[in-house]
């Protein structure tokens, strides 16, 4: 990036015994507990932060804390069960094998929100080739991998949420900061709500629904949950 330093972070909790994204990036810090510390280096994690237990025990806590203890200017977190990147348009998908050129995208959108000027973007949840719409959106449901530029962030994570912490998120960058970025064409591969550990710890029906209600309490008409599908949306007009 030019003229701004960016940092890429994983936040892990109770994954050690299956290490998954450090092996598809070229260099990353993994983020984790204090007291689980040296199980990821026993699993072969070398760059490790290592944070107090109590300060990071949620997602939206260690996201916080990642944006608020690290010095880079532009912050790159991502989940910790990818097994791959992709480019999408709305005729195929194509595995990226290049890991040079995955980092080459981190910067790519880190530089675009750094001189715009906008605190946050993130990518679609699916690969699937029938959600690409178009190059870049304003809006979507989003996660996996996030970027955050600290010189235009205008919301910090609500440690009240546990699992719809990134949507939380991105309804108030939609609503403090009027935008965001989401790059349709790059997408991963996760294993998300299936690995142990993580964010799935302790989720279950009553903490999901009680998620639920928290967040349409909080944002009214801009928020909505289908329990079918187990998806939010955020719903703010432009």
């Amino acid at each position: 990036m030019q003229d701004k330093t960016l940092g890429v972070y994983v936040p892990s909790y109770k994954r050690s015994h299956d290490i998954k994204t450090y092996h598809v990036l070229n260099d990353c810090t993994y983020v984790v507990r204090e007291s689980e510390a040296d199980a990821y280096r026993d699993a072969g994690v070398e760059k490790i932060l290592a944070a107090p237990d109590a300060e990071v025990d949620s997602l939206p806590k260690v996201r916080q804390w990642i944006i608020d203890h690290t010095p880079e200017d532009v912050v790159v977190q991502i989940d910790d069960d990818i097994t791959g990147f992709s480019y999408v348009n709305k005729n195929n998908l194509v595995r990226i094998e290049d890991m040079d050129i995955v980092d080459a995208e981190f910067e790519r959108i880190g530089q675009i929100i750094s001189d715009l000027k906008i605190g946050f973007a993130s990518i679609r949840m699916q690969e699937n080739v029938i959600k690409y719409n178009e190059e870049f959106r304003f809006q979507s449901t989003i996660g996996l991998i996030c970027w955050f530029n600290k010189a235009g962030l205008k919301s910090r994570y609500d440690t009240n949420i546990r699992f719809k912490a990134d949507i939380d998120f991105q309804l108030q960058e939609l609503l403090y900061n009027r935008i965001i970025i989401v790059p349709e064409y790059f997408r991963a591969k996760a294993i998300y709500d299936k690995n142990e550990g993580g964010n799935s710890v302790d989720k279950n029906t009553k903490t999901i629904n009680a998620t639920v209600e928290y967040m349409k309490t909080k944002w009214g008409r801009y928020y909505e949950h289908n329990f079918k599908t187990n998806q939010s949306k955020a719903k703010v007009r432009r």
